[in-house]
């Protein structure tokens, strides 16, 4: 939440600077290659790079691609006995529209972007065996695959801006809002078979089970280098 805040005054203080002053014209920058240092501390840590593309004076297109492990990850630790091989790909893929005085790749902009995220990891649970009569035989520990898909749609604000006169290094901040659906599949269940209740403070990668579709708020920022 602080980080959205911060994100969110940056993009007011820097909506108010582009209305005073307009991005000055230049020499056109057709491509932006970025990094993104807030997802090493997202619940799902990623190595996050992006580049932008300029297809016309005010608009772009910007893919995005991160990977992340379980090494890297601190907020697995408290799950750490129960998930192994835990890994996520994260990828998105974004229109920009940039307005008051801008010229694509620096200015105010409205953004469209689409997500897909997908984490990975083996689970050790509690098995139930039953027998015949339906009642419990015995119980004994396994390790199950288990798996997350995330599909989103955002709406977003931000501000792109040159760090230095050359306008080689630039900062990107944004926040916006959308929708996210996410489901979580467990493969490889045998029949006969059925996963005991885990802890009733359950918080991890996939502690939502089944199917759930709900708002989102984003918010964000990239340090970038122009081409």
């Amino acid at each position: 939440m602080i980080c959205r805040l911060f994100v969110a005054g940056l993009l007011l203080s820097g909506i108010t600077r582009a209305q005073v002053n307009p991005v000055p014209p230049g020499p056109i920058r057709p491509w932006v290659l970025k990094v993104a240092p807030l997802s090493l501390l997202d619940f799902s840590s990623t190595v996050q790079v992006a580049v932008e593309g300029v297809i016309t004076a005010n608009q772009s297109l910007q893919l995005e691609l991160g990977y992340g492990w379980q090494a890297m990850n601190p907020w697995l630790a408290p799950n750490r006995e129960r998930y192994s091989q835990y890994e996520v790909w994260r990828g998105r893929a974004e229109w920009r529209y940039y307005w008051r005085g801008g010229q694509a790749p620096f200015g105010v902009y409205t953004a469209i972007e689409g997500l897909y995220k997908r984490e990975n990891a083996l689970e050790k649970a509690t098995m139930a065996i039953y027998g015949e009569p339906g009642q419990v035989q015995y119980y004994r520990l396994t390790t199950l695959p288990i798996s997350k898909d995330v599909f989103g749609i955002n709406v977003k604000i931000g501000r792109q801006f040159p760090l230095l006169p050359n306008g080689r290094l630039v900062f990107d901040a944004y926040g916006g809002l959308g929708l996210r659906a996410r489901s979580i599949q467990r493969t490889d269940l045998p029949d006969g078979y059925q996963l005991t209740r885990q802890p009733i403070i359950d918080i991890g990668p996939f502690t939502t089970y089944g199917g759930a579709s709900l708002f989102s708020l984003s918010g964000g920022l990239k340090i970038g280098y122009t081409l």
